[in-house]
């Protein structure tokens, strides 16, 4: 009598009628699932405002992650919108009203939805930046689609026409650091330019570059390229050839570019040292007065990673007396 061999994965069974392999298409349900989510739960934080929705929030306690949308900051005036597609931020819209908030998420379902998942228009920039995240995710040939040329075509909004207010100024230290580190390889890139124009080792009435430096002081063909962020050299390479050291650049552009402010990833190694950086280098000075020193020095400063920049206190001078700063910010 043959002995029935015990199932290692106790009788549960693989979903047979899943039949597609494409990895887009996974990642267009995905993002579905996703947007619906964070309207759902946009829809929950309006409710709240009134006594029975704070009622019932008391009662259901659920909280459930938004990938799409977050308040700018504590005053909760203005949202910011992601076009969040394949585990990633892609694109944002900053500073949308409140009363702006759900047309923006419904447009961004639309946009999803819209989408084919068996022939998607790459002619629109931000289908072309969904197709290609998949790609990386899944490490599939990337596809370069250059628009300078292309005749103006109206494409699928994924935020349905709003544009938000980036000019609303964001007072965290990353944003800070992120707008100095996006002027200096700017500059670079610009001098380097110049630099394999005029074949020269030095670039007149502009200047020094960040980011970059010749390798050997007589030699114009190796570079050595630099990370900067937060006052502090976070990574470098050294003797770049200088068909290269360009690419290199434009690479440290768009990663610099795609540094998440909000929401950086304290997983990658490199992002962590950039965020030390950051909160290092806006740490409060040693010369000011001792409560607005960090808690570790004595003072009452405190490092917020809700916000990411330092909650300090202030000083009322009608009262003349030291207001400490509000906890868990």
């Amino acid at each position: 009598m043959n002995k029935v061999s015990k199932d290692p994965f106790g009788g549960i069974k693989g979903d047979a009628t899943f039949k597609t392999s494409s990895p887009f298409k996974i990642d267009k349900e995905e993002a579905l699932k996703q947007i619906q989510k964070s309207i759902n739960n946009w829809k929950k934080k309006k409710i709240k405002k009134t006594f029975l929705g704070k009622f019932i929030n008391r009662q259901t306690n659920e909280i459930v992650r938004s990938y799409h949308w977050e308040y700018t900051d504590v005053s909760k005036k203005f949202v910011n919108i992601h076009l969040y597609w394949s585990n990633k931020i892609l694109r944002t819209l900053f500073n949308v009203p409140l009363r702006q908030v759900n047309r923006s998420l419904t447009g961004l379902k639309k946009f999803y939805k819209n989408i084919s998942s068996v022939k998607p228009d790459l002619s629109n920039p931000d289908i072309l930046l969904c197709y290609n995240q998949t790609a990386k995710n899944y490490k599939l040939p990337l596809k370069k689609i250059t628009f300078k040329d292309q005749i103006e075509v109206k494409h699928l909004n994924p935020f349905e026409g709003i544009s938000g207010n980036p000019k609303i100024n964001i007072t965290n230290a990353l944003s800070k650091d992120k707008l100095v580190a996006m002027k200096d390889i700017e500059n670079s890139i610009e001098i380097f330019e110049q630099i394999s124009k005029k074949n020269i080792s030095k670039s007149m009435n502009l200047k020094k570059p960040k980011n970059f430096s010749q390798n050997f002081k007589t030699s114009p063909d190796y570079f050595d390229i630099y990370l900067f962020w937060g006052g502090t050299l976070i990574r470098e390479i050294k003797r770049v050839s200088k068909d290269k050291a360009k690419k290199a650049l434009i690479s440290l552009k768009d990663f610099i570019s795609e540094f998440n402010i909000f929401n950086p990833d304290l997983k990658d190694p490199i992002v962590k040292k950039m965020y030390l950086a950051s909160k290092e280098k806006h740490r409060p000075k040693k010369n000011s007065n001792k409560k607005l020193l960090s808690v570790s020095e004595g003072g009452m400063s405190y490092w917020s990673y809700k916000q990411h920049k330092w909650i300090t206190g202030q000083f009322d001078k009608k009262e003349n007396k030291f207001i400490p700063p509000k906890k868990n910010l």
